[in-house]
């Protein structure tokens, strides 16, 4: 016989925690569909999302003792998945092969560039990264890739070659995607496909 659903979710708690494969069938049914949906705005890759998806209700039930009293399952749970995906972001940008993949991914199927961070804190972000570079190589990647400026146009601007233009951007993109890959790795694919790589 079924037994019924828990009705609190400090009993389901509980029940997780203590082991009961009921309560964490109960939670599963309750998240998976909203996880599936948040690791897919995430990742677009169908296979790698399946895979994230598991591994987080496997993280789940392998942490279930660490649960504490008053824990918020979902936001527990959605934290797991977003720490999974950035360890996959993290991995993904040392894997040419991949990187690849997931550029054509983000270049066909992101809607409007919508990472984990929203428009506004994104841009922040690229912003602080930029004001990193050294002065000159600062002012060249503003002029390229935030005003659209070609490397010939940017070369008259600046009084000086091409292949000086070249480098300055080669060195840039190299710098702001190494700082990406380090402190947000989640945002790597996005900012990157979108106005490094470019």
């Amino acid at each position: 016989m079924c037994r019924p659903p828990f009705t609190d979710e400090r009993e389901l708690l509980q029940k997780l925690r203590d082991g009961d494969s009921s309560a964490f069938e109960q939670v599963y049914n309750l998240y998976a569909a909203q996880l599936a949906y948040k690791i897919h705005k995430l990742i677009k890759i169908q296979a790698v999302v399946q895979e994230l998806h598991q591994d987080t209700f496997l993280r789940l039930w392998n942490n279930r003792k660490s649960l504490t009293e008053g824990t918020n399952l979902k936001a527990y749970i959605f934290t797991i998945a977003q720490n999974l995906s950035i360890d996959f972001y993290r991995k993904a940008s040392k894997d040419k092969e991949l990187e690849k993949q997931l550029a054509v991914h983000i270049n066909l199927s992101y809607d409007h560039i919508e990472p984990l961070l929203s428009y506004k804190e994104t841009s922040t972000i690229l912003e602080q990264l930029i004001s990193l570079l050294p002065p000159q190589r600062q002012k060249v990647f503003r002029l390229i890739k935030l005003e659209g400026k070609s490397y010939e146009e940017a070369s008259v601007y600046f009084g000086v070659s091409i292949s000086t233009i070249k480098d300055h951007m080669a060195k840039s993109s190299d710098f702001l995607k190494g700082k990406l890959s380090e402190n947000y790795p989640h945002l790597l694919f996005t900012i990157a496909s979108y106005i490094i790589l470019k």
